[in-house]
């Protein structure tokens, strides 16, 4: 069942907020990203899903929710086709992440980052700057690949893994799972987006997931 963006009345709102400005799709699709075809397809209602990436651009850059982006079709499809009846998949984000962000900044010595990782029985850190916006991500993994070489003169950003894969928190859970199964990941770092599209809110890895299934 094809699916329908709201486009006609956001991109509409951000004209008037940009007096003089003209929105075209060539030039949505430019500023936020997104292919023109897609976005033709998308405000057209042929399309039959929209991936998370789309969505995720679209609603950084008219600062929405995806709930004021995604027309429901009346048998109530979504995201990836998904019955939204569905209660684990109806679920957002912002309902699963886990909001405590464990963080670090880029300096940290990678001998006390990696005490923080034990001591929080954590698999990953958050690296951050010295305004608190994301940097990237440390792992186990990333630790432990440079367990032969000098690791105790390093610090955070030497290691880290510095292309984090972000979302907005109103994105639904199963487009967040779709993405890490794609990119082969355990966790994306959930961001504020907005006029703080890279100061991180929350974290949501597999293991949220799987505690969440099981509550089911």
């Amino acid at each position: 069942m094809p699916i329908t963006l709201n486009l006609n009345v956001l991109m509409a709102k951000w004209e008037q907020a940009n007096p003089g400005e003209k929105l075209t799709l060539r030039r949505l699709s430019e500023l936020a990203g997104v292919n023109k075809n897609t976005l033709g397809r998308l405000k057209s209602g042929t399309a039959e899903r929209i991936d998370l990436g789309t969505l995720n651009a679209l609603c950084k850059f008219f600062n929405c929710t995806p709930n004021d982006i995604l027309l429901y079709a009346e048998g109530g499809r979504g995201v990836g086709g998904a019955e939204r009846s569905h209660m684990m998949k109806d679920k957002l984000v912002r309902d699963v992440m886990h909001r405590k962000v464990i963080s670090c900044r880029v300096d940290t010595p990678l001998k006390e980052a990696v005490r923080m990782l034990d001591t929080e029985n954590i698999n990953a850190l958050v690296v951050v700057d010295e305004s608190g916006d994301l940097c990237g991500v440390l792992s186990q993994t990333d630790v432990v690949k440079v367990f032969d070489q000098d690791w105790e003169s390093l610090v955070a950003e030497d290691v880290m893994t510095q292309d984090a894969i972000t979302i907005v928190p109103d994105i639904p859970v199963l487009a967040a799972v779709e993405l890490m199964l794609d990119n082969q990941i355990h966790r994306v770092v959930i961001t504020q987006g907005g006029l703080a599209p890279r100061r991180p809110v929350g974290v949501l890895s597999m293991t949220d997931v799987v505690r969440e299934m099981g509550t089911a």
